[in-house]
């Protein structure tokens, strides 16, 4: 047997075996072949993220229960996305979204919506985000749907709508990060809006908010300390400020 003829039965056999585990349990099939992504040379990377797809679209539309499908529709969606493929990406996560109403439907929809945010289409973005409220799914994720939310209604012109959201989340919420993230998105706003002094306010609520957060001795509180610390809203300011200066 010639050299390519054994390369090519080693693929066939190769990609068959990753087919019949696929089947039997898409997530740990999809999972290896994910983890062994890492460090490896880009065309090796490219060739396994095409793998581990194919074992989680196996997934998707396998016998399974649902929760399990729509976590291969992620894991798949996720995979798509990072390499650069949105369309696909954004195929696998709508089924997802309509396979169940738990965690992982809702974390479908969460990416979809970015995808939707990315391409300039808010209003679609806008509907993924009101289902992961409407399937009333854990608060870690109807809290960073509310702020992504907010970015819709603002690309949308509905300033005030968004405003609301950034500001009920930030002062009412439950997970330090997304209050962290809807400060920031609310203080942007402002900046761009041309309201220095209104920013600079919701900089330093949030900090005075989120302090006790911040100090506890924890993964969520050294997590916060750090967001704080590399706050993009201070630095937008800090840069507003010294433009204000030079120009006077």
């Amino acid at each position: 047997m010639s050299g390519w003829s054994l390369a090519l039965v080693l693929i066939l056999a190769s990609t068959n075996a990753c087919e019949q585990n696929a089947s039997e349990d898409s997530l740990v099939a999809g999972r290896a072949l994910r983890w062994s992504m890492r460090s490896q040379v880009p065309f090796k990377r490219e060739a396994a993220r095409l793998k581990a797809v194919r074992c989680f679209r196996t997934g998707i539309f396998a016998p399974a229960p649902e929760e399990n499908r729509s976590q291969c529709a992620l894991w798949s969606g996720e995979l798509l996305r990072a390499g650069g493929l949105g369309a696909a990406a954004s195929r696998d996560l709508m089924l997802g979204v309509g396979l169940e109403s738990g965690e992982w439907s809702a974390r479908c929809a969460l990416s979809a919506g970015e995808l939707c945010l990315e391409d300039g289409r808010a209003a679609e973005a806008l509907l993924m985000f009101s289902h992961v409220v409407n399937i009333a799914a854990p608060t870690r994720f109807t809290e960073r749907a509310a702020v992504l939310a907010g970015g819709s209604l603002a690309a949308m012109g509905e300033a005030a709508a968004a405003v609301a959201l950034w500001r009920s989340v930030a002062e009412s919420g439950v997970t330090p990060r997304h209050r962290f993230e809807a400060f920031e998105s609310w203080g942007r706003h402002l900046l761009a809006l041309g309201d220095l002094e209104g920013a600079a306010g919701v900089l330093s609520q949030c900090r005075s908010t989120l302090e006790a957060s911040a100090l506890e001795v924890t993964a969520v509180g050294r997590a916060l300390r750090k967001l704080l610390s590399d706050s993009s809203l201070a630095r937008a300011i800090r840069r507003e400020v010294m433009s204000r200066y030079r120009k006077t």
